[in-house]
């Protein structure tokens, strides 16, 4: 039995910029090293990744996925992850072998672009994926270690062509989260959000033996910021709100 090793954050990320040189479309910008992770997880294309290379692997199982993908094929990171990637297309024998023909070409010649072909998502339904770059990715020292998958463009069944946009922008999200004065059962339940995903980090931890520079740790920790962000801002409401009451209490009390 072959152990899942997902590949590090910084090998596929350097990867990923090495790319970036020829094909501007996949270009992270603004981002240091260290928010990049955060960055190609909300960016506006689809990245995916399997151990292709890894020693043993006979059907490569999916190492990463960003938001984009796991919204496009409807799972989650839990789900996708460990999952053999060619359950991500129709198991027809032409696309299974159209796609392992695309994987071979990437494997000889580094990377391939403008590659099209039907996938299906954990829920079947079926689309096709458009101008995608398949690349081999390799470490500092050139060693193999998967390959990953990127596009923004796809094609529903009825012909529409979809683009993939980002993340909400943090402001976005704010305004979005904006409301009345939180109630006993909102401050629970996001002080238990907090709670439960940091008993979750800890578990990659302890229990994983995961550290802070593998993609599953650093995508719990960027939840838990949000979660923990989204307490902050529901416990300013409430402060807000208090302070508006007692103020038009004194109001009261001085006419």
């Amino acid at each position: 039995m072959v152990t899942l090793t997902p590949p590090r954050p910084q090998h596929w990320i350097w990867t990923i910029l090495a790319n970036t040189r020829t094909d501007r479309r996949y270009l992270i910008e603004g981002a240091d090293f260290e928010a990049l992770a955060a960055a190609a997880y909300r960016a506006p294309f689809v990245l995916l990744a399997h151990n292709r290379f890894q020693e043993g692997v006979t059907d490569p199982l999916f190492t990463y996925a960003n938001r984009a993908a796991l919204e496009l094929w409807e799972t989650t990171w839990d789900d996708i992850i460990g999952t053999p990637s060619r359950l991500s297309a129709p198991d027809v024998v032409q696309t299974q072998t159209e796609r392992q023909e695309l994987l071979d070409r990437a494997a000889a010649k580094g990377v391939v672009t403008n590659y099209e072909g039907w996938r299906v998502s954990a829920k079947g339904r079926r689309f096709k994926i458009r101008d995608v770059v398949l690349f081999n990715i390799v470490d500092r020292q050139g060693t193999k270690l998967g390959q990953a998958a990127m596009f923004s463009r796809y094609e529903l069944e009825s012909g529409l062509v979809m683009t993939v946009t980002a993340a909400p922008r943090e402001e976005e999200e704010e305004e979005a989260g904006t409301g009345g004065v939180p109630t006993p059962e909102d401050m629970a339940a996001a002080e238990a959000a907090v709670a439960e995903q940091a008993a979750h980090v800890r578990a990659l931890k302890e229990v994983q033996g995961l550290t802070n520079q593998d993609i599953p740790v650093q995508m719990a920790v960027l939840k838990l910021k949000e979660n923990k962000e989204q307490l902050v801002k529901l416990q300013r409401r409430l402060e807000d709100a208090l302070l508006a009451s007692r103020a038009a209490f004194d109001d009261d009390d001085d006419e």
